[in-house]
């Protein structure tokens, strides 16, 4: 058990299988992670960012969503032009890309989750950790309730809450962990793509979603062995269309894709 989780190690390619429909059944939100790490930690929150107080990360972030605007204005695709005017749709644009964000990646196709959780090294195990985004929705929208100032009115109310007005503040904010979808955009289409989100810097998602969910029977930890890999990788493209070229419908995904020619990667 990983943070509250409990964990499956899967057993083979059936296993694997039957799991992933049942996880697409209920509509279970989904991550792949290429190395077992046992946590879920975003790229903010990683390597030398990683004790970095809050007011740099700020600092950083914003720097990073006004350089990708200024820039991206004159070509952005027009499925990512929120992103030119709402920040929290901005770092979900520029997590999508590779830049270090507070958000994590989840997909709502545990296809995709298991694709990423099969890529990289055939030599270390994967993980797919899971949760019930209906539940989540239920239990979820009871957080502003507690802390009511990140409603626009103050009230609490649900159909209120903005996470700009606690995400970028200085002070520490309150604990809220919240799942977003935005769509439109190839590569987050392709992906079925969602997010998971902290207001604080230095939050480990599986921890946060531990404390939300309060129920052990709502998240669940999958490892897929190394040597599962390989005949994963292929079932989901041969049977599914799921590699990585289907995955990164763009320019930018297709040279990465061929890249892989003269360093190939799974």
């Amino acid at each position: 058990m990983s943070n509250g989780w409990k964990t499956t190690t899967l057993t083979s390619e059936s296993h694997v299988m039957e799991v992933l429909v049942d996880l697409r059944g209920r509509r279970w939100l989904s991550r792949g992670q290429a190395q077992s790490y046992g946590e879920l930690i975003p790229s903010i929150d990683r390597g030398h960012l990683l004790k970095l107080p809050r007011s740099d990360k700020l600092a950083l972030e914003r720097q990073s969503i006004n350089i990708f605007r200024s820039t991206a204005r004159f070509f952005a695709d027009q499925g990512e032009s929120g992103a030119m005017a709402d920040d929290i749709v901005a770092l979900m644009v520029l997590r999508h890309y590779g830049v270090p964000t507070r958000l994590l990646d989840w997909s709502m196709s545990p296809f995709v989750a298991a694709y990423f959780s099969a890529a990289g090294s055939d030599k270390e195990d994967g993980e797919i950790w899971t949760l019930d985004e209906p539940f989540y929705e239920s239990v979820g929208a009871k957080q502003w309730a507690r802390w009511k100032q990140t409603t626009t009115d103050g009230s609490g109310d649900p159909a209120k809450f903005d996470a700009k007005l606690t995400a970028f503040t200085t002070d520490e904010p309150p604990d809220w962990f919240i799942c977003g979808f935005y769509t439109g955009f190839p590569r987050q289409d392709a992906q079925s793509g969602a997010y998971t989100m902290s207001a604080r810097f230095g939050r480990d998602h599986a921890e946060a979603i531990t404390n939300l969910m309060a129920d052990v029977t709502r998240h669940h930890l999958y490892v897929v062995p190394a040597q599962l890999k390989p005949a994963l990788r292929r079932v989901l493209r041969e049977q599914h269309g799921i590699w990585r070229g289907a995955l990164f419908p763009d320019s930018a995904g297709a040279a990465d894709t061929a890249r892989t020619v003269f360093s190939p990667d799974p």
